[in-house]
């Protein structure tokens, strides 16, 4: 059995079994997990992140002799590209064009049975190596139920890890072996697409997983609750402190919050824990060296996905959102005969399976479905790795269900930047701008007086699409002023480290993560850092709500049908309470314990 086929059949394992019902609502969880187990089986996964690694260091490295030397070092988008560059910071690259790259890159190889690695100490041949690597892959996936949901949450560092210690061993840790395959080799074979395409039963696997983490996380206990507010407390008298410039009662105040907190504790102990790091950071005049820190440290591919996977399987939130998305688009899929959907922050593409699933299925003339992802470059020798990724992906996908499809993709660092002609629009198509909640990251006033925010809305309103999906976080602006931005942000990331904790069990290396690498990132950005480099500045939906009105926009009302089918999806398969799924001037708003963290609505350009 190849390496691969192992893959496949733990999937399978984990996933295997039928939806509990056939509507599109659980048809959108099933085919976003499909379409992300399909991203993990990819052979050179790993592969492409160590060399964006490499390229990052050899930049380091180039980087000082050129300002020796006087001159500007290059970045990655002036580097020579080979796909087109229509402006400044702007790369679009259609996915004919990479899978052509492929094609002409294929006939310089040999066919894959005359294919030998020469493995410097026993030279194996290409087979004998499989054989032997197979032999040596393994997953700790055996024991009870709640060992099986804890291997499977585990898949991507104990499993993998083994697995890469194997193969160093193999080569004599001495030598690096490009893996070569023939087209007929990559593509789909009838046990992937069982895994990929049937309808895995992923809900049945929340509710256990749930008891799992509601097993693994103890209740609060009476003294427990008095430890929280003598924590917050000592933060807030903390950051007194630090605004005051008293070193010594803020030294002290440190030391004694990271007495009652840790790292590996409760929800309020971890978020005290980065709390009390910022506020040093701050202190010593460090904040901006320690974040430039951070954002250079980058998450590997594997982890963001199984984390995204994570965050499907146990929060309602990203369903529901791409559900109310996803069913609008398809109410005015009805009406054209192709529709063009402009995907600003387009990732992954995890919103798009599902779509492609229930274009399939729909009882109508043949839809022409167009994609255009847009996202930001990435740092290294190919920016726009991400989306000519993401093209490739979601154009295979469609093939898999015969929905006529084209793609193209745009890296840009200015999404105001883009033009018109770069997103080649036609008159006879139902255009369609999706963005679901990744306009954060595009800059504010403070960036520039004439808001690269509101610059990207008018881009939107020119395009005149047919409607606007809009998805934000509801996160109140933080004040400039230290002081009240700390009270701000305290209550703020004191409900998200307690959603965590009643979310995933506290010792799953996935939350770790999550909470160093993302939450404990953002609290050190917005306390520790000023100026250019605070880049964490969300807005409320309130605040969305009034910069579509001055961009031109009007509302469409929520649609009532929708928004009681994904009450139904939170009410069936999100037991717990805690959630919820309400409206205020026609946004749909989702939250917990009372705190709106989504808000979702729909747009169109007023006429003139």
């Amino acid at each position: 059995m190849s390496i691969t086929s192992q893959k496949q059949t733990l999937l399978k394992e984990n996933t295997q079994s039928n939806l509990g019902s056939d509507g599109s609502s659980d048809i959108t969880l099933d085919a976003t997990l499909s379409y992300i187990s399909q991203i993990l089986l990819e052979e050179d996964l790993e592969e492409r992140d160590t060399l964006y690694h490499e390229e990052l260091a050899l930049s380091e490295m180039e980087k000082p002799f050129y300002d020796i030397l006087g001159q500007k070092y290059p970045t990655s988008i002036d580097q020579g590209y080979p796909y087109q560059q229509n402006s400044d910071n702007l790369i679009t690259v259609p996915a004919c064009e990479f899978n052509k790259g492929v094609e002409e890159g294929m006939k310089f190889l040999p066919s894959i049975d005359k294919l030998v690695l020469n493995f410097q100490a026993n030279k194996l041949s290409s087979a004998s190596a499989f054989e032997q690597a197979d032999s040596l892959f393994r997953f700790d996936l055996d024991g009870d139920e709640e060992d099986k949901y804890k291997g499977f949450m585990r898949f991507g560092s104990k499993g993998k890890k083994k697995f890469n210690i194997a193969l160093d061993q193999l080569e004599g840790r001495n030598r690096k072996i490009s893996m070569l395959f023939s087209e007929e080799t990559a593509q789909r074979n009838a046990t992937f697409d069982k895994v990929l395409l049937e309808h895995d039963n992923y809900m049945q696997k929340v509710p256990n997983l749930r008891e799992i983490t509601l097993s693994n996380t103890s209740k609060c206990s009476e003294n427990d609750k008095v430890e929280v507010v003598d924590v917050e407390n000592l933060l807030i008298q903390c950051s007194d402190a630090v605004y005051a410039n008293d070193h010594q009662l803020a030294e002290r105040l440190i030391t004694e919050i990271r007495n009652q907190s840790s790292h590996n504790g409760d929800g309020t102990q971890r978020m005290a824990f980065a709390f009390a790091d910022a506020l040093e950071a701050r202190l010593a005049g460090t904040g901006s060296e320690a974040w430039r820190r951070i954002v250079a440290k980058r998450i590997s591919t594997f982890e963001v996905l199984r984390i995204v996977q994570l965050h499907i399987t146990v929060c309602p939130f990203p369903r529901i959102s791409v559900y109310y998305a996803n069913q609008t688009i398809l109410n005015m899929a009805k009406k054209a005969s192709v529709l063009h959907i402009v995907d600003l922050g387009i990732g992954f593409g995890f919103q798009w399976p599902s779509l492609i699933q229930a274009l399939s299925n729909q009882n109508m003339k043949t839809i022409k479905l167009r994609i255009t992802g847009v996202d930001f470059p990435r740092p290294g020798f190919r920016p726009a790795e991400l989306v000519e990724e993401t093209g490739r992906r979601l154009e295979d996908y469609a093939r898999s269900f015969n929905v006529p499809f084209e793609y193209r993709g745009i890296a840009s660092k200015n999404w105001e930047a883009i033009s018109l002609d770069d997103l080649k629009i036609k008159k006879d198509e139902v255009l369609i701008v999706n963005c679901l909640y990744r306009l954060r990251e595009v800059g504010d006033e403070a960036v520039s007086l004439d808001s690269p925010r509101d610059r990207v809305l008018n881009l939107i309103y020119k395009m005149r699409p047919h409607i606007f999906i809009e998805g934000v976080l509801n996160i109140r602006t933080f004040s400039p002023f230290f002081i009240t931005r700390f009270r701000q942000c305290l209550p703020l990331y004191s409900a998200l480290f307690k959603l965590l904790d009643i979310l995933i069990p506290r010792d799953n290396k996935l939350r770790q993560i999550i909470e160093r690498d993302f939450l404990a990132r953002d609290i050190l950005n917005v306390l520790a850092c000023e100026g250019s480099e605070w880049t964490m500045k969300p807005e409320s939906y309130k605040q969305w709500h009034q910069r579509n009105l001055r961009a031109g926009f009007e509302q469409i009302p929520l649609n009532c049908a929708i928004v009681k089918e994904c009450r139904e999806i939170l009410r069936k398969s999100y037991k717990n309470k805690i959630f919820f799924v309400e409206e205020d001037r026609n946004w749909m708003l989702q939250g917990w314990s009372g705190r709106a963290f989504d808000a979702l609505s729909i747009w169109k350009p007023r006429m003139v």
